[in-house]
């Protein structure tokens, strides 16, 4: 019986982990989707208009990025849009793991 009950408890906190790490790759695989269409369709904006963009869908998503965390290059051909931000990821209860996303995105240029 206590076999069982230690065992169901290990699942239980496997399973904790996996939702809580899932639900964060989740937000940060939809943010980088985001960030992709703002570098298809950002090509004639300014760096500072695409930077903000950048912003306003890291808040709408609740992902903690810092406007300096956000690096935006232009050439003539390609956008390139860099974002890292840190989050804790809370692995077990009252147990959290600091994790850093960075993500880096590009789009041709239409001239």
């Amino acid at each position: 019986m206590l076999r069982k009950l230690v065992t169901l408890i290990i699942v239980a906190l496997i399973l904790h982990a996996a939702w809580r790490a899932g639900s964060a790759y989740w937000v940060y695989y939809r943010f980088e989707d985001a960030i992709q269409e703002v570098a298809q369709f950002g090509g004639a904006s300014t760096d500072q208009e695409i930077r903000a963009t950048v912003m306003k869908t890291a808040a709408e998503m609740g992902v903690p990025l810092k406007a300096e965390d956000v690096d935006v290059r232009k050439t003539q051909a390609k956008l390139f849009i860099d974002a890292s931000y840190d989050t804790r990821l809370e692995l077990l209860p009252r147990y959290s793991y600091p994790w850093t996303f960075k993500t880096s995105v590009s789009a041709w240029i239409r001239p």
